[in-house]
């Protein structure tokens, strides 16, 4: 595979929980491509507001889901954190030229100027990604949350868990506990996730949590996520990348 061409959708404020498009749908040009890198990155200029979203990208005629949780922690307009780069996400979606590319966000809450890329390679390729979780997913203080359950479609290995979420209240920690439950498998999946302190009066966003796994799953499987903290935390959203 080699590298074609990149994308940028946007800029585009995002609408708090509900599904946003970034910039315009685009017809492809001729070809055979596949996105394999996503690079998002975003604003947030009012006060106590959390940056976990996910990233949907569909292409019409290509089978598969393909979204993706980022973000993590909060921003602040009165002492927000430092700007970083752009968050990349690894990803393998078919897109074939003539089909039509629509990328979208779902933020827990409003984000400022979300602008997304995409960078097409000859070939082609597919690696499903599902979501759950995201606002109202809310973590209590020392209390095991169900963030959701992902349907699995097609069978394969669990690949890459991506993890974001927030805390709103100040001198409250961000670490936690994650946990995947796959039928038939004893397990455990557990996995140590979040860092630091973020607040309403000092925050900052950080990138999600990525953690590379190797579990198998099979067609129609049902996955459940969980998440445990020692302080209350707010809309939990893990992705899964399934190849």
């Amino acid at each position: 595979m080699g590298f074609e061409f990149s994308k940028v959708f946007g800029p585009t404020d995002s609408v708090a929980g509900a599904k946003t498009t970034v910039g315009s749908a685009v017809v492809l040009p001729p070809g055979q491509h596949v996105i394999r890198r996503i690079r998002v990155s975003k604003g947030n200029v009012v006060n106590t507001k959390e940056c976990a979203g996910v990233i949907t990208l569909e292409v019409t005629g290509v089978d598969g889901t393909y979204q993706y949780a980022y973000g993590n922690g909060t921003g602040g307009a009165t002492n927000g954190g430092p700007g970083g780069p752009a968050e990349i996400i690894e990803c393998m979606v078919s897109a074939p030229g003539g089909a039509t590319l629509t990328v979208s966000v779902t933020d827990a809450e409003v984000a400022t100027a979300v602008l997304v890329s995409l960078e097409f390679f000859t070939g082609s390729g597919r690696v499903d990604s599902y979501a759950t979780g995201g606002a109202g997913k809310d973590p209590a203080a020392a209390t095991l949350l169900e963030v959701g359950t992902i349907t699995v479609t097609k069978a394969g290995r669990i690949k890459q868990i991506r993890y974001a979420c927030g805390q709103l209240v100040d001198a409250k920690s961000c670490s936690g506990k994650l946990e995947l439950k796959v039928p038939g498998l004893a397990g455990p999946f557990e996995f140590a996730v979040g860092n630091g302190a973020s607040g309403a009066t000092l925050g900052g966003a950080a990138l999600a949590d990525v953690i590379d796994v190797d579990i198998p799953v099979g067609t129609n499987v049902i996955v459940t996520v969980n998440v445990t903290y020692t302080d209350a935390m707010d809309s939990a959203t893990v992705s899964l990348a399934v190849a």
